[in-house]
């Protein structure tokens, strides 16, 4: 028997899904209520075959490459970049009082 995906699902091999998200910003799919970490993030650098589906590999915060399985993962939305790059940011330097 054969149980058929959803009209919306897309299945990739290894290759068709390092092409689709070669050079994007990935983050972990953590479960709902867990807060986001600047750990979270990474980018994609390659895709393999595990015998429980994708493993892919990325570099993360701390400038290391880690494992994970693609269903686990997925590419981070607009606001998320926009909340890592910030939590990124040096922080503002203090104005000079005047004397």
């Amino acid at each position: 028997m054969t149980t058929a995906l959803p009209a919306n699902a897309e299945q990739l091999d290894a290759r068709g899904y390092r092409r689709a998200h070669a050079g994007k910003l990935m983050i972990i799919d953590r479960a709902v209520g867990t807060e986001r970490s600047a750990r979270d993030f990474f980018h994609i650098e390659d895709v393999g075959t595990h015998p429980t589906g994708l493993l892919v590999t990325g570099i993360f915060d701390n400038k290391r490459r880690g494992h994970m399985l693609a269903s686990s993962v997925r590419e981070a939305t607009a606001a998320e970049i926009e909340w890592q790059a910030a939590a990124h940011a040096p922080p503002s330097p203090e104005p000079a009082l005047a004397s």
